[in-house]
């Protein structure tokens, strides 16, 4: 894959996002369109669809009122498409109305590929030239409505984003018409509302202010659950008011005092039986001879089916906007996969393994002559030693370049999650697998997969890692169908694992399989000429991050970290220095080894047997301080950068063992 191949990729993003753009544009004009309008709207935007994604017609229908069929409501087709407006499409297509019936999508890639028992749908299709089809049902609440196909006059492999997308759609455009149901049925309970006003269905009263005694109508007592025999003041009024809505109420009377103005509140009242009602009261305020306020006269109505509708009206609301953000959303991860796509590109032309030993030199012939080759690549070396960066060097340097490398760290994955990290799972595979997961063998395939760790696999983990290797194939958890992958391999590891394959904790097979192409890495202390290239390398890049100045190393700094064995090899000295380069207060940079270790035990032309004896002092030190705990939070371990094993063995070799007193 070359540069024109990786700025396809980008351009195929770009595509996507506008895709979504076309989607976010259509959910917002919904969200503001007038009844009147939506209509006109609908019958646009499917034209403006069909433009957009190629294709020869759009069909919404609706459910009939039996509840088993489908009728044409609105449809686009381009002049060489014949349109389908048909009262029934239960005769023509039974079993894409079985389908949608079921409240499942209908994806048609090629009409000649339908089962037998569709043979009339595939009639049907082919009457209409459609040869190609995705079809969505509507659900809104649980309930079915209708539906919605998307036609092409050519067999077309629908991609995944394409299918996603016109369900967002279809989800946009069932909300829509769930909205315009509403909407008409909203403005048909007005127009009982108006009815009932002018057959005198409502309840009136007459507030005598002075006095406090309220004449109410039977309608308005029935209305606010008072007995016709029972006395009407303004206290027996409020406590029929709901707890929650009656200081609002006082407040709208109050008001009207003051202003003289009208009356107007939505409230609830309970009944004595506890039943809710949303009532809707009008009053008007009267002055008497003295200019104070004498009497309101009002009307109260029965509004609950109303509230109910508003309420189920502004639940579509909310739908079409809950579809609004998943639009977005779907927008922006298209733009972060973008973003990490140009991230990927510029991070490979940074990638640099300092050279200047006589070691390293031909461990970079080696990578030179292996990265061409598809052979799998065991790099095995001490814990901080740069085994991932070789990994990475090698890919750059492979015709696989051009795709990103996948990254595995074996020891960081739970046990009971390493099958389907690596292999993929489908949704319901077990327990708590909510969604279908792409393995990393899977995300791999055409690029390279870098197993770290891999000695840390459980056995039976590396049988299924053979089979791979060996067949070129992976099965998904819940999906015994194989899927081929075309993957190279580069494994590390810090362990022997020739000693573990002996001590059965590594399986033979996989070892020589993976030992096709074995690279040995020498730990810092065998190429201490190497030390000043890589403090020159972490300086300027700390420096950079730090926005300090640093124009040189104090010579004695430099001649004590050439003269260290440094156990936590390269990750260790990046930590040195980084630590130097935040306490640095000048341009000349100096440089303290870990802990309490000073250049006075440690002379740069010691002998090897005093570098050991040092090496052992300060994991002592160290060891001494955290009070000998090797693993953990505040162990030595993460004190010196070091895994715990690797300590350990570190410890083993220079004769380091617990006072039996501690």
């Amino acid at each position: 894959m070359d540069n024109h191949d990786n700025h396809q990729a980008l351009i195929q993003l770009e595509q996507h996002l506008q895709f979504q753009s076309l989607l976010a544009e259509l959910s917002a004009g919904f969200v503001h369109v007038s009844a009147d309008r939506i209509d006109q709207e609908i019958q646009e935007s499917l034209q403006r669809i069909a433009e957009n994604l190629d294709l020869d017609s759009i069909v919404l229908g609706l459910i009939t009122g039996d509840g088993q069929d489908f009728y044409s409501r609105y449809q686009f087709a381009k002049p060489c498409k014949k349109a389908w407006q048909a009262d029934s499409l239960l005769s023509e297509g039974p079993f894409l109305t079985r389908t949608l019936l079921a409240g499942k999508p209908f994806i048609m890639h090629d009409v000649d590929a339908l089962p037998q028992e569709a043979s009339t749908d595939r009639e049907g299709f082919l009457r209409y030239g459609t040869r190609a089809a995705l079809v969505f049902p509507f659900i809104v609440g649980g309930a079915l409505s209708g539906g919605i196909g998307f036609g092409s006059v050519r067999p077309r492999q629908w991609p995944e984003h394409v299918i996603q997308g016109l369900g967002l759609i279809a989800d946009v455009y069932a909300n829509v018409l769930e909205r315009k149901r509403n909407m008409k049925e909203l403005q048909w309970k007005e127009e009982q509302m108006r009815l009932a006003a002018e057959s005198a269905d409502i309840g009136l009263w007459v507030w005598n202010i002075p006095q406090d005694t309220i004449w109410a109508t039977d309608r308005a007592r029935a209305i606010y659950g008072v007995p016709n025999e029972e006395k009407l003041d303004l206290q027996r009024f409020l406590a029929c008011i709901h707890a929650e809505d009656c200081e609002r109420v006082k407040v709208g009377v109050q008001k009207a005092f003051q202003e003289v103005s009208h009356f107007r509140e939505e409230y609830r009242v309970v009944h004595s039986d506890g039943t809710e009602y949303w009532v809707c009261a009008t009053g008007k305020l009267q002055l008497g001879d003295t200019g104070l306020p004498e009497r309101m006269m009002g009307a109260s109505l029965n509004i609950t089916d109303v509230r109910r509708t508003k309420i189920e009206l502004e639940r579509a609301n909310d739908e079409l906007k809950t579809a609004f953000e998943e639009i977005r959303q779907l927008k922006d991860q298209f733009h972060q996969e973008n973003i990490y796509l140009r991230r990927e590109i510029s991070e490979r032309k940074g990638t640099q393994v300092v050279k200047g030993s006589a070691a390293m030199q031909s461990i970079l012939s080696q990578v030179q002559q292996v990265a061409p080759t598809p052979a799998t690549v065991l790099i095995m070396g001490e814990t901080g030693t740069g085994k991932e960066l070789l990994a990475t060097a090698i890919h750059e340097a492979s015709p696989r370049k051009n795709r990103s490398m996948i990254r595995v760290n074996c020891a960081a994955i739970p046990l009971a999650l390493i099958e389907s990290e690596l292999f993929g799972r489908e949704k319901g595979a077990y327990t708590g697998a909510l969604a279908k997961q792409i393995g990393r063998f899977e995300l791999a395939n055409h690029s390279t997969l870098f197993l770290d760790e891999v000695g840390e696999l459980p056995l039976d983990a590396q049988v299924k890692l053979l089979r791979v290797l060996q067949e070129k194939q992976i099965e998904r958890l819940g999906n015994p169908k194989p899927i081929n992958v075309d993957v190279r391999v580069i494994a590390a590891t810090n362990r022997n694992l020739s000693q573990e394959v002996a001590e059965g904790r590594f399986r033979e097979d996989l070892y020589y399989r993976l030992n096709v192409f074995p690279i040995q890495v020498p730990p810092l202390r065998d190429r201490r000429e190497d030390i000043p290239k890589l403090v020159e390398s972490f300086i300027e890049e700390f420096a950079r991050i730090m926005d300090k100045s640093i124009d040189s190393v104090d010579k004695t700094s430099l001649q004590m970290l050439c003269g260290y064995d440094w156990p936590g090899n390269i990750r260790e000295l990046r930590n040195v220095i980084e630590r130097a380069v935040i306490l640095a207060k000048g341009p000349v940079l100096k440089i303290a080894l870990p802990v309490s270790t000073s250049a006075s035990t440690m002379p740069a032309n010691s002998h090897q047997d005093s570098l050991k004896e040092i090496e052992r002092k300060h994991i002592l030190h160290v060891l001494e301080a955290c009070g000998w705990r090797v693993r953990g939070i505040g162990g030595a371990a993460t004190t010196l950068g070091l895994k715990p094993s690797t300590l350990e063995s570190r410890m083993s070799k220079l004769g380091i063992r617990r006072p039996s007193s501690s």
